[in-house]
C-alpha cells in the first residue's frame, strides 16, 4: 500500500469520527503532546460502518507496563465518570485495601464507535468511467449464516455510486446489480429465486446457543459462483449450472465507489459485510462461456485464471498478514480490514486429516487457499486515548486496574479494566516471579461490551455476561462468531470486563472465579506472608526466553490453560538450569496458542476436546496462521504439559459440590510435611479445606494428575498413531490426592480426551494430585494440580505452612518485618 493511500486512510478515519461526534474526552496540552502518533499501517482503516455501544467500556493500550512507564486508557462512556488508577490490595472481595495512585477527576461522557467486520479493501478500483460491454465476477464461496443482505464482491456505494455488486441474502438467494456507477436503480438489481439455491448455498441445520448465538452449521459447503453480463443478459451460475438469467442492456460503468471483496458501501462507509469463506475471487472484462465455467469449476480453486481479459484475481495464498496480492498484473492489491482468518483451505481441500498423522499443509497440493470473513470481526477497537498516566518508578509490581466510577439508575457503579505493572527496569528482581494467566483471561473474555452490573460481584459463565444492545462482538474461545464461525483469534486491544477482579463463575454462593480473581488469592498470600515478588504476564514469557533468569522460584497460578510453545520452552530452559516452579493451577498448559509479532492478537485452534471450535471433519484447519504450526492440545502438538510440569489435565468438578473435598495426605514422612514448619499430619489426614465449611475447598474446578494415573482410565485403544504415556518421569513424588467423591466428578477424560465412565473402569480415586518433582534434566516442580488450590492458602494453616516449606526448600524466605 502506498504512503499516500495510508495517509488517506488516516484522514478519512479521523474525519468520520469527528463528523459522528466521536472525539474522546478533551485532554490538556501536555497529555496531547505525549500521546503517541496513531499507527497508520496497523490501526487506520478505510471509512467503515460505525456502531455505537451504549454504556461504559474501556481497555488499556497494553496488558503490562513497567513501573516508570506510561499506561494509556481508551474509554467509551455514555455517562460522566471518574477514572482512578489503583493497585489491587490484600482484600480480594472489595476495594477497601486498594492503593489509589491517581484520579483523573470528573470526565464528561464521551462515546467512541467500534467498526466491526472483515473484508478486502482493494487499493485500485476498476476505472470509474470505463464502459464495459461484458463483465464477470467469479469466486468460490462457503457461506455461514447470512444476517440481512451481505455483499460478496462490489464496487457499489449506496445510494449514489452504484456500479456493480454481487449480494447474498438471508434466504440464500443471490442478488446481482449492474449499473452506470451513479444513483441506485432498483430495476438494475436482479435476484435469483431462493429455492434454486437452497441446497447449494443456503446453510441448513443451524444450531444455537441458549442466547441464540449460532454455534455451528452442519451444511456449509464450497460452491463456485459466476455472476456475469454478456452485453444482452445477466446470468448467475452456481457449480457450473446457470440458475438464473435476465435480459439486460445499457451502459455499465464501475463508478467511483471503492472496490471491495466481502463488503459494499453505504454513504461512503464499508457495510453489508460478509459471513463466508472465499477462495480465488476474480473479475473479467468478458463473460465466460459454459465450457470456461466448467473448466473453472473443475480447477477447484487451485489454478488462477490468466489472460488479457482478466481485471483482477486474488489467489489468497499469502496465508498470513493483511496484504493480498493481485495476480492479474493490474496492481489491484488489497488489504484485509479487521484480520479475517487464514489457513482454512480451499474448495479442493479434504479437511478431515488424520489426528496423529504427518499432515503438512505446506506440502498438500490440494489444500488450496481460502480466507474466512466475519461480519463481527474486531481485534482492535482503535479508540483514541482518553487518559494516560505514568506509573511511578517506585510503584510495586502487582495487579492494577483502571477503575471507572459512574452513576446509573441512581447508584454508583464500578467498571474495571485490569493490567499488570512489572518492576521498574532499574530495580533488581525479587526472589519470586508470579505469572498471571493472562492468556486464559483473554481466552474466556466473551462479551467485550457487556453492560455494567449492579453491585460489586457478578457471576458469569464461559460465554460471558449479557451482551449490550445492538449485538456487538461477543465471541471468545468458548463462543463462536455470531454467524457460527469458530473463534480462532482474539485481540487484546479490546475491553474485557469479565476478567475484572470481582467477577465470579458458577453459583454466586460458591464465590469462585477462575480468571484474575483466582490469581489474586496467591498474590495476596505472598504479600501478606511477607514474600517479595514480581508479577509477569504470559505474553512476556512468550517474548523473552531469558525472562525468568535470576528468579529463585516462579509461580504459575490459577487457570493457566493457554501456553505458547515459546513460553513453554522458556520455562523449560529456566527449569533445566536449576530453576524452581510452584504450579498452583489445573488444566495447565492444555491448549497451544500463538501470537502476532506485537502480541496484540492471540490465536488458538481447538479440536478433539471439549470446548472445541473445529469438528473432526475439519481438523485440517488446526494449523495456525501466525506460525504455520499445528494447533490444538499441547500434548498433541509435541509438547505435553507433563514433560514440563509433571501432570496432565484429567477432571472437572464444581468447587461447591458435595463430595469435592480437601487434599488427602499420601506421603506424611516426606520432608515437606516435616519442616521447617511441621504439619503433624498422618497418612489419610486432610488439609487445604476451609474448616467448618463445605467450601471453598482447594479442589476444583479442573484438576491435573500424573500420566500413570491417567493410564488407568484409558477408555479404549489409543487412536491410530496416538501414544498413551504410562510411566511418570523419574524423580516424582506423590504428596497428596485431591479428593472428590467419584459420583460427584462431573467429567473425567482419558489422555485422548474421551469421557471416562466410572462404572466401566477402576473407581476414580482422585480429581487432582499434588506432587514434588525433582526433574532429571534439572530444576524442581511443586504442582498442586487444581485451579482452585490457591484460593484456600490463607484459610487453612496446614496448607499455608506446606507452602512455606516448599518456598523454603526452593530458597525463598519471607522478609523480616519490624
Amino acid at each position: 500500500m502506498s504512503d499516500p493511500t495510508r495517509r488517506e486512510f488516516l484522514a478519512v478515519a479521523s474525519s468520520v469520527l469527528a463528523s459522528a461526534g466521536l472525539n474522546a474526552t478533551e485532554r490538556n496540552a501536555a497529555q496531547a503532546a505525549s500521546q503517541p502518533k496513531r499507527e497508520a499501517e496497523s490501526k487506520a482503516i478505510p471509512p467503515h460502518r460505525a456502531q455505537i455501544v451504549d454504556g461504559v467500556h474501556a481497555y488499556t493500550d497494553k496488558v503490562n507496563v513497567a513501573a516508570g512507564e506510561i499506561i494509556r486508557f481508551h474509554v467509551s462512556s455514555s455517562y460522566p465518570y471518574e477514572l482512578q488508577v489503583c493497585r489491587l490490595g490484600t482484600d480480594v472481595d472489595s476495594p477497601s485495601r486498594d492503593q489509589v495512585l491517581h484520579s483523573f477527576g470528573s470526565s464528561p461522557a464521551a462515546v467512541q464507535a467500534i467498526h466491526t467486520g472483515s473484508y478486502l479493501a482493494v487499493e485500485k478500483p476498476l476505472d470509474a468511467k470505463t464502459e464495459l460491454s461484458e463483465f464477470a465476477i467469479e469466486l468460490w464461496i462457503k457461506r455461514w449464516r447470512t444476517l440481512e443482505r451481505q455483499a460478496i464482491v462490489s464496487q457499489f456505494d449506496d445510494a449514489d455510486a452504484c456500479g456493480f455488486a454481487l449480494f447474498v441474502n438471508e434466504d440464500g438467494s443471490l442478488g446481482f446489480y449492474l449499473g452506470d456507477g451513479g444513483v441506485y436503480d432498483e430495476k438494475k438489481l436482479h435476484t435469483t429465486p431462493p429455492d434454486q439455491l437452497k441446497m447449494v448455498i443456503n446453510p441448513e441445520g443451524l444450531k444455537s446457543y441458549p442466547d441464540n448465538t449460532p454455534s455451528s452449521v452442519l451444511e456449509n459447503k464450497w460452491h463456485h459462483v459466476v455472476a456475469q453480463y454478456d452485453g444482452k443478459t445477466k446470468q448467475v451460475w452456481v457449480d457450473g449450472v446457470k440458475v438464473s438469467e435476465w435480459q439486460h442492456s445499457g451502459t455499465f460503468r464501475p463508478g467511483t465507489a471503492p472496490l471491495r471483496v466481502g463488503a459494499s458501501g453505504q454513504n461512503g462507509r464499508a457495510s453489508a459485510l460478509l459471513d463466508a469463506d472465499i477462495a480465488m475471487p476474480a473479475l473479467y472484462r468478458k463473460s465466460l462461456t459454459a465450457a470456461e465455467i466448467a473448466s473453472r469449476v473443475a480447477a477447484q480453486g487451485l489454478t488462477a485464471p490468466t489472460g488479457s481479459e482478466l481485471l483482477a484475481c486474488w489467489r489468497l495464498d499469502e496465508e498470513r498478514g493483511d496484504l493480498v496480492a493481485d495476480s492479474s498484473g493490474h496492481g489491484r492489491n488489497a488489504r484485509i480490514v479487521n484480520l479475517g482468518t487464514w489457513m482454512i483451505g480451499g474448495p479442493s481441500f479434504n479437511a478431515a486429516v488424520e489426528r496423529f498423522g504427518t499432515y503438512d499443509p505446506f506440502k498438500d497440493p490440494k489444500r488450496g487457499h481460502g480466507l474466512r470473513l466475519s461480519s463481527d470481526d474486531l481485534f482492535d477497537c482503535r479508540w483514541d486515548v482518553s487518559h494516560e498516566y505514568r506509573i511511578p518508578a517506585t510503584a510495586r509490581s502487582g495487579m492494577y486496574v483502571g477503575r471507572i466510577r459512574f452513576q446509573l439508575d441512581g447508584e454508583e457503579r464500578l467498571y474495571h479494566t485490569i493490567f499488570i505493572v512489572n518492576k521498574a527496569a532499574s530495580r533488581a528482581k525479587a526472589p519470586i516471579a508470579l505469572i498471571c494467566a493472562t492468556n486464559s483471561w483473554k481466552a474466556y473474555s466473551a462479551t467485550s461490551f457487556s453492560p455494567s452490573w449492579k453491585g460489586l460481584k457478578k457471576s458469569i459463565g464461559n460465554n460471558g455476561f449479557a451482551n449490550s444492545e445492538g449485538d456487538p462482538p461477543a465471541y471468545c474461545f468458548y463462543r463462536p462468531h455470531r454467524a457460527g464461525q469458530g473463534t480462532y483469534q482474539l485481540g487484546f486491544r479490546m475491553p474485557w470486563p469479565v476478567v475484572g477482579p470481582y467477577v465470579l463463575m458458577g453459583p454466586e454462593e460458591w464465590d469462585y472465579s477462575h480468571l484474575s480473581r483466582q490469581d489474586r488469592f496467591t498474590q495476596v498470600w505472598l504479600e501478606t506472608q511477607g514474600y517479595s515478588y514480581d508479577v509477569l504476564t504470559d505474553a512476556e514469557l512468550h517474548l523473552d526466553p531469558n525472562l525468568l533468569d535470576g528468579y529463585q522460584a516462579v509461580f504459575v497460578v490459577g487457570h493457566s490453560e493457554y501456553w505458547s510453545f515459546e513460553a513453554m520452552n522458556a520455562m523449560g530452559r529456566y527449569l533445566d538450569r536449576g530453576g524452581n516452579a510452584v504450579v498452583l493451577s489445573g488444566n495447565t498448559a492444555f491448549w497451544r496458542v500463538s501470537f502476532n509479532e506485537d502480541t496484540t492478537v492471540m490465536e488458538c485452534r481447538k479440536c478433539d476436546a471439549p470446548g472445541s471450535a473445529i469438528p473432526a471433519e475439519r481438523r485440517g484447519e488446526l494449523w495456525h496462521s501466525h506460525d504455520g504450526q499445528r494447533g490444538g492440545m499441547s500434548r498433541e502438538c509435541g509438547f505435553p504439559a507433563w514433560r514440563l510440569f509433571g501432570l496432565e489435565y484429567f477432571s472437572l468438578e464444581g468447587v461447591g459440590w458435595p463430595g469435592v473435598g480437601p487434599y488427602v495426605v499420601r506421603n506424611p514422612d516426606h520432608f515437606l510435611f516435616k519442616g521447617p514448619r511441621p504439619l503433624n499430619l498422618k497418612a489419610g489426614d486432610t488439609f487445604g479445606g476451609t474448616p467448618g465449611k463445605p467450601f471453598p475447598q482447594p479442589i476444583g474446578h479442573e484438576g491435573d494428575v500424573r500420566v500413570s494415573t491417567m493410564a488407568k482410565y484409558l477408555v479404549e485403544a489409543a487412536p491410530h498413531g496416538g501414544t498413551q504415556p504410562t510411566e511418570d518421569p523419574a524423580g516424582m513424588t506423590l504428596l497428596a490426592d485431591g479428593f472428590a467423591d467419584p459420583k460427584k466428578i462431573a467429567f473425567a477424560w482419558d489422555y485422548f480426551q474421551r469421557l471416562v465412565m466410572p462404572d466401566k473402569l477402576p473407581p476414580l480415586t482422585a480429581a487432582a494430585e499434588m506432587i514434588l518433582w525433582d526433574r532429571p534434566g534439572g530444576g524442581n516442580v511443586f504442582h498442586s494440580g487444581s485451579i482452585n488450590s490457591g484460593s484456600t492458602l490463607a484459610s487453612d494453616p496446614s496448607w499455608s505452612n506446606l507452602m512455606h516449606n516448599v518456598l523454603s526448600h526452593f530458597g525463598c524466605q519471607p522478609e523480616q518485618r519490624a
